[in-house]
Parts: structure tokens; sequence; C-alpha cells
């Protein structure tokens, strides 16, 4: 699921004030949460979203290590997501999680210095 400023200017009904987003992927193009651009701090750890006038305030919580703090939840959570990878590893010439991760560990290993 993502959200967007799109998703914030069309629903000027909102009931939504707060995201907690763990993933904290500012800097990733496939950022599901692109409505913020920094990672807050416990002793910071609301950002205030940009919203149009009139608007239901929103704020998001973006602790980079907030995952710590849920460590089961985080881990079941993760495991879960990893679990497809890792039953494709088998086969990990047609997988394309498995493929795609081959073609850019060559690519960036053809980068490096002769000498290494």
């Amino acid at each position: 699921m993502f959200v967007t400023f799109k998703d914030i200017e069309n629903h000027p009904e909102r009931q939504l004030s707060a995201i907690a987003d763990v993933s904290c992927d500012t800097t990733n193009p496939h950022n599901p949460i692109p409505i913020y651009t920094i990672n807050t701090t416990f002793a910071k750890p609301v950002v205030n979203v940009e919203v149009p006038e009139g608007s239901k305030p929103l704020s998001v919580i973006s602790i980079d290590h907030l995952p710590t703090m849920l460590p089961r939840e985080s881990s079941e959570s993760f495991s879960a997501a990893l679990l497809e990878s890792l039953l494709a590893l088998k086969d990990r010439k047609n997988s394309r999680v498995w493929a795609d991760a081959e073609k850019l560990f060559r690519e960036k290993v053809a980068t490096l210095p002769g000498s290494i």
C-alpha cells in the first residue's frame, strides 16, 4: 500500500492523523510512504506533513531503528515477507528476486578495482 500527497489531497474528510513508518525508506525511489523526507528521532519523534488548508493535521513517526522496539513483531513480519524468496532459492536461476540480486552483484563486482 502506498500513501502519497495525492491521497491526502483527494481525501479532505480523512480521519487518519498519524502514520508510523518502521521502514523509513526516505531515500528509496519505491518508498511506500513518500509524504516525508526525514527520519525522526526519539528526541523529536514526529514530523508534520503538509496538508491542504482546512484538513486534519497529519504526523509521521519514522524512527529508523523502531523495529528494535518491537523485536517480535518486526521479526515475524520480516520473516513472513522473506519466506517466499527463501523458498525460491532452490530455483534461483529462474526466480526474479535471485536473478536480479545476482545481476546486481555482478555489476557491482565489475566496478571494483582490479587489485581487490
